[in-house]
């Protein structure tokens, strides 16, 4: 457990989930090494990064004590929360924005108008641990009454009285394949649909527009203790007041700032918390 006692000096270790570890781990290192300066007087003396692979890599590091921190979207660290029992700290302002919504989206010419119009065609999410390009928009999906099964491939048959999903790995092939009608919906978080839209906007329509949850998270572990815990929070809430907390945050993908996540926000989190588990347990 990390304390205040200097005498049990060590890193403090921050976590994410990427396949990209090399690019992460330089974001990610400025930030870990200022926290673990401000922490000096509880016996940190360092900072660390570390990229776990998948959801269940990272959470058998956090078991094991190799993680404090965990940086990522907050479904993917309910997820985490819920197989490791840390618990969520702080919101992250990644690139400015503090919260997102995911949208479903289909061709303008397409008779699909609503989710429930997806029972019997094939729907495009990024990949299995997105947050905005595939938990969200599916648990929203299957809370309105739309199952939905994954296919080995394109050609897969849909089972009766349900919704096929494939992923394609990213949101510009998603928009690719909804624009070329490989696949008859996809999803993706409203900020990248605007961006990836461009000339196509007359071409494509929403059929659905999910709540808005934290673009980022931190999550903490269970065994650091409650005066570090205080005092991580106060550094990550006070960066942007300082010139060099400031510049590290400009650095960590232009992150404003970090806060307190909103009780109301918390709320809708916590409904999420099953499916997300459910979810992880698929894969």
């Amino acid at each position: 457990m990390l304390s205040g006692n200097t005498a049990l000096a060590r890193p403090l270790v921050i976590g994410t989930i990427s396949d990209e570890p090399v690019k992460e781990i330089r974001a990610f290192l400025p930030f870990a090494k200022y926290l673990a300066k401000q922490l000096e007087t509880f016996g940190i003396d360092d900072g660390k990064v570390v990229i776990a692979r998948d959801i269940d890599h990272m959470a058998s590091l956090i078991n094991k004590g190799e993680v404090d921190l965990f940086v990522d979207s907050p479904l993917v660290a309910l997820a985490i929360i819920g197989k490791t029992g840390c618990r969520l700290l702080a919101r992250r302002w990644k690139k400015g924005i503090a919260q997102y919504h995911s949208v479903v989206f289909v061709r303008q010419d397409s008779d699909i108008d609503s989710v429930h119009d997806l029972t019997g065609r094939i729907v495009a999410f990024e990949e299995s641990y997105s947050s905005s390009g595939h938990l969200l928009p599916r648990i929203t999906m299957e809370r309105m009454g739309v199952p939905l099964t994954q296919l080995l491939n394109l050609q897969s048959n849909v089972p009766t009285k349900q919704a096929g999903y494939v992923f394609s790995g990213d949101d510009e092939s998603t928009m690719e394949w909804v624009l070329r009608g490989r696949v008859d919906a996809g999803a993706m978080s409203m900020a990248n649909f605007e961006n990836r839209v461009a000339t196509n906007w007359k071409e494509l329509k929403i059929i659905l527009k999910t709540a808005g949850i934290p673009r980022h998270s931190v999550s903490i572990s269970s065994e650091i203790s409650g005066p570090l815990s205080s005092a991580i929070e106060a550094v990550l809430f006070t960066m942007q007041d300082s010139e060099d907390g400031q510049s590290v945050l400009d650095s960590f993908e232009n992150t404003t700032k970090f806060d307190p996540i909103p009780k109301e926000t918390m709320a809708l989190l916590d409904l999420f918390q099953i499916p997300v588990l459910a979810l992880v347990g698929e894969e």
